[in-house]
């Protein structure tokens, strides 16, 4: 594929999610806690949570009916919850791995991504409308569980403005975009350098949908392979997942990365009801599928690593 191509089927992708962390590293209570222990003041840091968690605290203690009120419903929570499932679960699994905070997405999978986080973007004010409103009682609950930690001048007064939603987009840079005053054979290197680092990006973000392929392969072959293999139905759910958005995914149009996807879109046919009750059907299935996995293993080699893309 030439590097002018490349262009034209992928662009970069920013998400930017601010937010207000809810805790606060206590100077105070650190230097006090060594204190008591008798250790250094470096020996470790105390932090607080400046909003009531959902995690319950003992019925006894005075703090129990301020904690009890937030346990059902915490908006603080929730709204953390679906920026933390935003920015990576769905933005990680509906792009690929570029650099320096930028996702590629591809052209194929653009109008599913921007659907996607429009949607995102919807809930994300439906919730800080929710905080917002809720925000004065959680400040009063946690006044009272906090107690003595308790700092008024740690809690913003315009709780609203620490967060904000952006999506930025950005073409792929491409070599011969240059404006600058330098000799020919300067801006040749720059360019050739540019090229090779687009070639390397774009190879490198191919891999890694094949990647993604190959882990959901491994999880499903390991757990079939177990004698009598207890499993939620997101086990066959991820693969079917993972066969659509790789499907978008799969910037080169590469016909290896096609067939094998399809083999395993047929393979997550089978219902997981089916495999946990026909041992015949299920041995069947965990073949194909390290059968699958070989195929994987041969064409793009073996799954690399990776942190956030990965899940």
């Amino acid at each position: 594929m030439q590097t002018q191509e490349l262009h034209t089927r992928a662009i970069l992708v920013a998400v930017n999610i601010s937010s207000w962390s809810g805790k606060k590293k206590d100077a105070n209570v650190s230097r006090e806690a060594a204190a008591a222990h008798g250790a250094h003041e470096s020996a470790g840091q105390y932090t607080k949570n400046l909003l009531p968690s959902t995690v319950k605290i003992d019925a006894k203690a005075k703090a129990a009916k301020a904690q009890k009120a937030v346990e059902s419903s915490n908006s603080f929570q929730a709204l953390m919850a679906h920026i933390n499932d935003t920015r990576n679960n769905f933005h990680y699994k509906q792009t690929l791995k570029w650099s320096d905070g930028w996702q590629l997405l591809p052209i194929k999978n653009y109008q599913a991504y921007v659907d996607g986080m429009r949607e995102r973007q919807h809930k994300f004010n439906a919730l800080l409308a929710d905080f917002v409103a809720d925000y004065p009682r959680l400040r009063d609950a946690a006044k009272v569980i906090l107690n003595g930690m308790f700092d008024e001048s740690e809690y913003p007064a315009n709780i609203a403005s620490k967060f904000s939603f952006k999506i930025e987009f950005a073409p792929v840079p491409q070599g011969g975009d240059f404006r600058v005053a330098l000799a020919d054979a300067e801006i040749a290197a720059i360019v050739a350098s540019t090229e090779a680092r687009v070639k390397t990006a774009f190879q490198d973000a191919q891999n890694e949908a094949a990647g993604r392929m190959q882990e959901v392969l491994e999880k499903l072959v390991a757990k079939l392979g177990e004698n009598k293999p207890i499993f939620r139905d997101t086990l066959i759910g991820n693969v079917r997942d993972m066969c659509a958005v790789v499907g978008r995914l799969n910037i080169a149009d590469d016909p290896r990365l096609e067939k094998l996807r399809r083999e395993a879109e047929l393979l997550a046919m089978t219902e997981p009801e089916t495999l946990r009750k026909n041992e015949d059907v299920r041995v069947e299935t965990a073949a194909r599928a390290q059968g699958i996995l070989d195929e994987f293993t041969a064409a793009f080699g073996k799954k690399k690593a990776t942190k956030k893309n990965a899940k």
